[in-house]
């Protein structure tokens, strides 16, 4: 580790020193026309590359034609900015705005028959420190298809993300079996900052939004800071192309699971020096339905807009964005029980007790969340170097409202967050080319006056800064090596009340190093990563303070409890650091990825393990029956564990017409300091679709149909299981079952596994796109192992889905 800091430092020492001229070009080459612009033009919908494509510079005779590896070069420009026409017979043409200053593009031909549009990418050069990671993005066309669900369900879609739910209207990412605060969010460029340490706390993010997702599957600690402990989702709005006619598109859905309606508008503007973006969407849907029942008090209701700006001059780019999120969702009425009673039977009938006709209206227990981002940013281009830097401000505002007399939440909580990002792209030193870069985040949270409780979590002020730096080395044609460092001291100050409302107060400082080295090797048609990289996460203030009922389940922080003897603990004090240890997650994970790409075949295989000392987890311990109902409890604890598995995606074309693709991962997960399993971590899921692409049948064209077969196992790996009923016969007679036996435990035996179904047929005509999809064909009875509501209710059945999209 010591050698790897030292050989980082050598280099940025060097790189502050030196002027070596570097790949990228300078304004300069315009005197002598000795400007360069190059790219790669490939399909939208295959990725396989396009050769012979025209690449124009607007209004001239100047061009060049892709190989037959879909790259073109064209040299001896006067212009430093100048405007490219992309064409090839049977695609879409697209017209873009070019400088000498951004690395290579990579062009994306939709063809003529087909929903999707031509885009242009501005891709970042070697040397970003993420290359060596295993990533993975959905397309256009997959994004497109499953916009409607939430956002955790469309990151699912890549193989290795999964799932945490509490009820289907709540659902987070977890990247290899991780999540809530060790999966980082980057939304338009900015840390999606929101109440992420609750299982029942959904990304604030509209998918319909979206315009490119990408994960990135390592321990991203190095470039992104201790959230990416587990992984990176990355999520782009739109690109604002300069020269650019007024275009958009309407679209309209509806669904016949929750009798749902959804609309959304999004339109661009581009001028010569400036392009302006706005978005828009809603959604009202009223009970979800299992396939034997109504889901009482499961409605939705949804609305967002963003609006974005930019400006260009020839050096230099400045953004503006702005977005808003309005959210009220309703939970399961059933999951919420007023004593011993009705919770024993609301787990242990197939029925849930309270199932009532369909409604829209949302009553309590329900989440109301707003979210609001204002981002500026700007990016300087010089002589073989670049600045990016950028200010984010986000408010998010969280009410939870439960089932008890008046009307004021019982949990009421404002979070502001101040984020600043600079990153500096140095020029490349001989062959070393990377980036150093300082971060720094404040936030304030405060728990809003009226909800007559004792807070769930105190009020905090955090402050942190990292600085990184990451370099990556082009040993050879085929072999690049990548190193990365970084520093990042954290401050917290918390204030809180006791149950007796007295004050309690604390300050808490940790800092900490960690380092990535990673290689990327390419192998005729295939391409070997690998990459080693530790990471670290201080303690959220939840899993130190949390205290009390949140929503169906009561939970207790490291410092809110002791246990005094096995089953039985003891919540009516708060203890600190001296009498209680809670250091920081401690990881290091190795991720190799294999990803062979020759038509017709698209093979990616990804394999990892992670170690994580001092894990923090959730885990149940028993009931209690208080004067807000009885409820399940669960209390924060630490441990050391081992996460590892594979990840599988393979896509194959058969024929012009039929194509295939088989997504899978499997999931190792162990607590190896007291030999146990965890609960609720997703188990081995496998995924087989065929599609099959008519073209044009009569007046539509880009005819498509699909059929999906999922299959989710039952977990191989959980605890035992100590029911309800079991806990209070042990109660009643006073049976020590914990004391006999204090391993960790479920209330419920893991759920069988099941096989969902899944068609889609997709077409256009003219200027409208039509999407008809049915979910859960067979209408199959299941219940998901890493949903909370479990417990309580079977999941979704049969959902038919249509929408309907007009772009002009």
């Amino acid at each position: 580790m010591m050698m790897l800091f030292r050989t980082i430092f050598l280099v940025s020492v060097f790189v502050g020193i030196d002027r070596v001229e570097g790949f990228a070009q300078d304004k300069k080459c315009a005197v002598d026309c000795s400007c360069t612009i190059s790219g790669d033009i490939v399909d939208a919908t295959t990725d396989e590359p396009i050769p012979f494509a025209t690449i124009k510079v607007a209004g001239t005779q100047t061009g060049s034609l892709s190989d037959e590896e879909g790259h073109f070069e064209i040299r001896n420009l006067c212009y430093t900015e100048i405007d490219i026409e992309i064409s090839h017979i049977g695609y879409k043409p697209v017209v873009h705005h070019h400088d000498i200053y951004h690395p290579k593009l990579q062009v994306r031909l939709a063809t003529g028959d087909i929903m999707l549009e031509s885009i242009i990418v501005e891709g970042e050069a070697m040397g970003a420190g993420l290359s060596s990671m295993s990533q993975a993005r959905l397309s256009s066309r997959e994004l497109d298809e499953v916009k409607n669900r939430s956002f955790g369900d469309v990151a699912s879609e890549i193989a290795g993300v999964g799932t945490l739910k509490t009820g289907q209207n709540i659902v987070k990412p977890v990247i290899h079996g991780l999540h809530s605060n060790r999966v980082l969010i980057i939304n338009n460029g900015v840390r999606h900052e929101f109440q992420n340490w609750g299982t029942e706390h959904a990304p604030e993010i509209d998918p319909s939004l979206i315009d490119n997702l990408q994960v990135i599957k390592g321990a991203a600690t190095v470039k992104y800071g201790p959230e990416a402990l587990g992984g990176v989702i990355v999520i782009d709005p739109p690109p604002m192309e300069l020269h650019e006619d007024l275009n958009g598109d309407v679209t309209l859905t509806g669904q016949s699971n929750g009798r749902s309606t959804e609309a959304s508008v999004e339109l661009h503007k581009g001028y010569d020096r400036s392009a302006f973006m706005l978005q828009a969407s809603g959604v009202r849907q009223g009970d979800l339905q299992a396939p034997d029942y109504n889901l009482t008090n499961t409605g939705r209701r949804e609305w967002s807009a963003a609006f974005g700006a930019r400006y260009h001059w020839p050096t230099f780019d400045l953004d503006i964005y702005y977005s808003h999120f309005d959210q009220e969702l309703g939970l399961l009425r059933s999951s919420v029980n007023g004593n011993l009673n009705d919770l024993q039977r609301a787990m242990e009938s197939e029925v849930p007790p309270v199932t009532e006709s369909f409604r829209y209206d949302i009553e309590e227990p329900n989440q109301r969340v707003t979210h609001e981002l204002f981002k500026i940013s700007g990016r300087w281009n010089g002589e073989g170097q670049s600045v990016n830097a950028q200010y984010a401000f986000q408010v998010n505002h969280r009410q939870e409202f439960d089932l008890r007399r008046g009307s004021a939440p019982s949990i009421d909580l404002e979070l502001f967050s101040h984020t600043v990002d600079i990153d500096w792209r140095h020029r490349p030193l001989g062959s070393w080319e990377g980036s150093l870069g300082i971060q720094g985040i404040y936030q304030d949270n405060n728990n809003i006056e009226g909800t007559n409780t004792v807070p769930f979590v105190p009020n905090y002020n955090n402050y942190r800064v990292g600085l990184f730096l990451i370099e990556a080395n082009e040993l050879n044609e085929t072999t690049t090596l990548e190193l990365g460092i970084r520093y990042d001291y954290q401050y917290t100050s918390i204030r809180g009340r006791q149950p007796n409302n007295d004050l309690y107060r604390n300050e808490l400082t940790f800092q900490n190093v960690t380092a990535t080295i990673g290689m990327i090797k390419k192998m005729g048609s295939a391409t070997f990563r690998t990459n080693l990289g530790s990471a670290w996460r201080p303690p959220n203030v939840n899993e130190l303070y949390s205290f009390g009922r949140h929503q169906s389940s009561f939970e207790y922080g490291i410092w809110r409890y002791f246990i005094e003897e096995p089953g039985v603990i003891n919540a009516r004090q708060i203890l600190t650091e001296s009498d209680k240890a809670a250091p920081a997650e401690m990881g290091m994970k190795w991720v190799n990825s294999y990803h062979y790409k020759k038509d017709p075949w698209d093979v990616e295989v990804t394999g990892y393990v992670n170690y994580i000392r001092n894990y923090f987890f959730t885990r149940p311990f028993g009931i209690t029956n208080t004067v807000r109902g009885a409820f399940p409890y669960f209390i924060h604890d630490q441990t050391n564990a081992v996460f590892a598995g594979i990840d599988l995606s393979a896509q194959a074309r058969h024929s012009r017409k039929w194509k295939s693709r088989v997504r899978g991962s499997y999931l190792y997960t162990r607590d190896v300091e007291n030999s146990d399993n965890f609960i609720g971590l997703p188990p081995m899921d496998l995924a087989y679709e065929i599609r099959y692409t008519q073209g044009a049948l009569g007046s539509f064209k880009g005819v498509e149909f699909g059929l999906e077969m999922d299959y989710t196992f039952e977990p191989f790996y959980f605890p035992r299981t100590v029911t309800i009923s079991t806990i209070r016969e042990a109660a009643e007679n006073e049976d020590p079952i914990f004391q006999q036996d204090d391993s960790y435990f479920d209330f419920e035996d893991p759920p069988p596994g099941y096989l969902l179904v899944n068609f889609m047929a997709q077409a256009n005509y003219r200027a409208f796109d039509l999407l008809f999809v049915v979910q859960n064909l067979t209408n199959q009875r299941y219940r998901n192992y890493t949903d909370r509501f479990r417990y309580f209710a079977d999941d979704l059945g049969i959902n038919f889905r249509l929408s309907l999209s007009y772009n002009f």
